[in-house]
């Protein structure tokens, strides 16, 4: 997907705003479907993820629970060299929404591309 020039009209983009989940605007929950998104079904243990995006255990056990109740996110049972651990993969529902998310925001960042470096 490329997203540069400032096709279309930035009142309009505003208001296809309105058909996001605007619980899933915050910086960690983008960051877990992206990379869960882009991993697929294989998805990825707690202690992957934890490694990766480096915060708390509360705040990220918080937000993959929140991606769970919106239905963005499944988590499973895996056994990684004899041990139980827990691990995530996106669902449909999930991939979809980070899709819309992923193209509405990169529609949105286009209006303040280059623009400021033209005038």
């Amino acid at each position: 997907m490329v997203c540069n020039g400032r096709d279309g009209d930035l009142l309009a983009l505003l208001t296809e705003s309105h058909a996001l989940n605007a619980r899933v605007f915050s910086l960690l929950r983008l960051q877990l479907l992206q990379g869960l998104a882009e991993l697929g079904p294989d998805g990825a243990t707690y202690r992957e993820l934890k490694a990766a995006i480096e915060v708390s255990d509360g705040t990220l056990f918080a937000n993959l629970n929140a991606l769970i109740a919106m239905g963005y996110i499944e988590s499973e049972k895996v056994m990684v060299e004899k041990k139980e651990l827990e691990s995530y993969h996106i669902t449909p529902a999930g991939s979809e929404e980070w899709k819309q998310v992923r193209d509405w925001l990169c529609r949105f960042c286009a209006f303040g591309g280059d623009a400021h470096a033209e005038s």
